[in-house]
């Protein structure tokens, strides 16, 4: 657990549920809106998925039911792989996103290496752990800015997706903290928010940013 973190309480929005879809569409591709569930803690694992386009959160509820996220998931990315065959977290799209479900047994045929998105996923899960636990607050937000700008190698602006709440739950952190490492970043020359929930970025230093988050 990590020390010294807020965490925002979960509110479960209502509207379609894609769980019970994964079992009726076989290599289907299916597009869904913001905030929709995929799975949840305690089903079946069943199934395994790659984002085709948009973004996923990966997170878990303790006792008092409040949210950690683990993880954010983007195109071309996988998850729902489990080590047992039940779901120890939850999946939800962070935006209108698309993904891929592959059966997860061992008649089926899964395009990739399942034991390379294990290890992908436990080294993004070290990495993070060492960013959350060594760093302050305004590195952990360049550290998180730069793991979404690394998606984007090519592009000096992209739309990160995940909104203030979504970023302070993944990081350990208040919304209002990272509210002002956003304003730092800004007045330091580093980067412009743009759009109407300032989620697309702009890096006017990349370098700078780099330095600012190893």
């Amino acid at each position: 657990m990590l020390q010294n973190q807020t965490i925002v309480k979960h509110t479960t929005v209502t509207g379609h549920r894609y769980g019970s879809a994964a079992r009726t569409a076989k290599d289907q591709s299916i597009r869904l809106k913001a905030d929709e569930t995929i799975y949840s803690e305690g089903e079946h694992a069943l199934t395994i998925y790659q984002v085709e386009s948009g973004a996923v959160r990966i997170y878990r509820l303790t006792a008092s039911g409040q949210r950690y996220i683990l993880s954010f998931c983007g195109k071309g990315e996988w998850f729902g792989l489990e080590t047992g065959t039940v779901r120890t977290d939850f999946a939800e799209t962070v935006c209108e996103t698309c993904i891929k479900p592959f059966r997860a047994n061992q008649n089926a045929v899964i395009p990739v290496d399942l034991l390379h998105i294990a290890l992908t996923n436990l080294a993004k899960a070290q990495h993070k752990q060492l960013v959350i636990t060594e760093q302050s607050a305004l590195k952990r937000v360049a550290a998180f800015v730069y793991e979404m700008a690394d998606r984007h190698p090519a592009d000096c602006e992209f739309d990160m997706m995940m909104s203030r709440s979504d970023i302070a739950d993944y990081l350990g952190l208040t919304v209002e903290t990272v509210a002002r490492c956003f304003t730092k970043l800004r007045k330091k020359r580093i980067l412009c928010l743009n759009g109407k929930l300032q989620r697309i970025v702009r890096l006017v230093d990349r370098d700078a940013l780099i330095a600012m988050a190893i």
